[in-house]
């Protein structure tokens, strides 16, 4: 008796993973071909553009002010010199703040977006889980190999899609 309870508690983990079906999602895939994502990251885009502009513009005034100093700075009286080195540094801090504004903005924009795009790939990975009988789904990038049958990504960014 002992023995055949024995093979039975052995083999339960066998009959488990028999019956477990998994999947594999990659959630930055779904989420980066998902229509919604697009759009609001486009929409963070463009919000940024002037900040873009204001940062090329900016650049090259500090190029300019170096090429200048360069060319002319031997030519040029010390008090020009001086004032042409004390307008480019002023530039060059200007220049790094608006760089820190700017990162500050896409950082937070990227962090509101997945705040609402996080639950609906959840609400998503769920769907496609249930439709297609799974017992788990784990994450591509914990996975080194997994069939291509077994990959729900594009089942996932299909639903997303489908989502409103």
């Amino acid at each position: 008796m002992k023995k055949y309870l024995l093979a039975v508690v052995l083999m339960l983990p066998l009959f488990a993973q028999a019956e477990g079906r998994t999947g594999v999602v990659d959630p930055i895939g779904a989420l980066q071909e998902a229509k919604e994502f697009q759009d609001r990251f486009g929409k963070l885009e463009s919000s940024l553009k002037d900040e873009q502009n204001r940062l090329d513009r900016l650049g090259g005034e500090v190029e300019n002010l170096r090429g200048r100093l360069e060319k002319e700075g031997m030519t040029m009286s010390e008090d020009e010199r001086e004032q042409l080195q004390t307008q480019g540094q002023q530039k060059m801090i200007e220049l790094q703040n608006l760089r820190q504004s700017a990162q500050r903005k896409l950082n937070k924009g990227q962090q509101e977006i997945l705040q609402v795009m996080e639950p609906k790939l959840k609400q998503a990975v769920e769907t496609v889980a249930e439709r297609e009988n799974l017992d788990m789904v784990l994450n591509a990038q914990a996975v080194v190999y997994v069939k291509s049958d077994m990959d729900i990504t594009e089942a996932v960014t299909k639903q997303l899609n489908s989502m409103k």
